[in-house]
């Protein structure tokens, strides 16, 4: 195969603006016209099988790379390679140097976190679970010295918000205010990283926290300059991804509160949340950029071009799950196992999330505090939002203990 077929679309714009007027539904309907695989445009295809999942993401770091570049331009893969060899390298030292001790001093920190953020009161959920994840994030990666970060967090993803919600990709020169907030913030989240981390380097103190173990001495040390990408990196993902999560986790609790109850056994918890991550995943499309020309179940891809697929089409496929559209936490107890490759909200491969163990711990503690409170939601109408995220937009309840 060495092109697959896909919708013609505008002969000057493709199909950007069918894509960006209703992304999942533009999806779901190439997805049924021209099967598993299809193009979007000359230089992009979407893939749905998860045989073709697995070995885009298991092959990831060789042939495809995580990075996508944010604005218009030559895409220089083996730049974005060398990029990617930085933040895996303290990907990995961080990962190997994550001790239950940071995590549980962490966790003990979180509850008084949740408390100041997550009280009586009306709430804009996403906003407010927003807000404590920037602080819960800011705390595990920086502990005491955390000031300003959750601020500065809010920031950069509040500018990469609106990039990420058109296909047009324009170039980094363009004379936008969305343009300029996004490489401001980016500048200045950068320059607070560089700063903490030469502070903490040069104090020698201990803080208990993830840049504790990035500092650590090693007999391959990392540079500032790999600490403070990967931390905003870390940081930045680990923000918009669970507060996300969170905010699906109160509108469940908040349409069928007859689950509260069940999750007072840490299992059912874990199972509930499970489920929520399978039916709301965050994430929910994914891409890749071909590193070098190769090829994936038979389509010949040359580099610089974008492999997509979406794991809110993939956790919902009636090939893989019974009631694919129904909340049912039961289907994870009991041993059972999906299909292989058809849940993935943490991702797979060499690039899969390094804070998966700690993220479901802060979810599933989150959502059994969540559950202890009454949620009565307001009767405005919440709609999925596929921005860059997948969020439950005019979700506001009222939050009682």
């Amino acid at each position: 195969m060495t092109r697959a077929p896909g919708p013609k679309g505008h002969w000057l714009l493709g199909n950007s603006e069918d894509y960006d007027r209703d992304r999942i539904g533009f999806l779901r309907r190439c997805h049924q016209q021209y099967g598993d695989v299809f193009s979007f445009d000359a230089r992009t295809v979407v893939v749905s099988a998860p045989g073709q999942v697995h070995a885009l993401l298991t092959r990831t770091n060789e042939d495809f790379l995580a990075e996508n570049a944010p604005f218009a331009g030559r895409v220089d893969t083996e730049r974005m390679a060398s990029d990617a060899e930085l933040w895996t390298a303290a990907r990995r030292t961080g990962w190997q140097g994550l001790g239950r001790r940071v995590a549980d001093a962490h966790v003990e920190r979180l509850r008084r976190i949740f408390r100041d953020c997550v009280g009586d009161g009306e709430h804009d959920v996403l906003a407010t679970m927003t807000a404590f994840f920037a602080r819960a994030t800011a705390d595990f990666c920086l502990s005491r010295d955390a000031g300003g970060v959750p601020e500065a967090l809010a920031e950069n993803a509040a500018a990469i918000d609106p990039l990420s919600r058109s296909s047009l990709q324009v170039p980094p020169w363009w004379p936008s205010r969305r343009v300029r907030r996004f490489t401001r913030s980016r500048r200045e989240l950068l320059a607070l990283m560089t700063e903490l981390v030469r502070r903490r380097r040069e104090s020698g103190e201990s803080a208990h926290d993830l840049l504790d173990v990035l500092l650590a001495p090693r007999e391959h040390p990392l540079s500032d300059l790999q600490i403070e990408r990967f931390l905003r990196g870390i940081m930045l993902a680990a923000l918009g991804v669970p507060a996300t999560a969170l905010a699906w986790i109160v509108y469940e609790l908040g349409t069928r509160p007859e689950l509260a109850a069940k999750l007072d056994d840490p299992a059912y918890a874990e199972a509930f949340v499970k489920e929520v991550l399978r039916l709301w995943p965050p994430t929910w499309l994914i891409g890749r950029t071909v590193r070098r020309e190769t090829e994936l179940d038979g389509l010949r891809l040359r580099a610089g071009d974008q492999v997509l697929f979406s794991l809110y089409l993939l956790h919902r496929d009636p090939r893989w799950w019974q009631d694919p559209d129904e909340l049912v936490p039961e289907r994870w107890l009991g041993g059972r196992a999906p299909v292989r490759h058809t849940y993935l909200p943490f991702g797979a491969g060499p690039r899969v999330c390094v804070g998966t163990q700690l993220g479901m711990r802060q979810l599933t503690l989150a959502a059994s505090w969540l559950a202890g409170m009454r949620i009565t939601t307001s009767s405005a109408p919440v709609t999925p939002d596929f921005g860059g995220l997948l969020a439950p937009r005019g979700l506001a309840v009222s939050l009682r203990s």
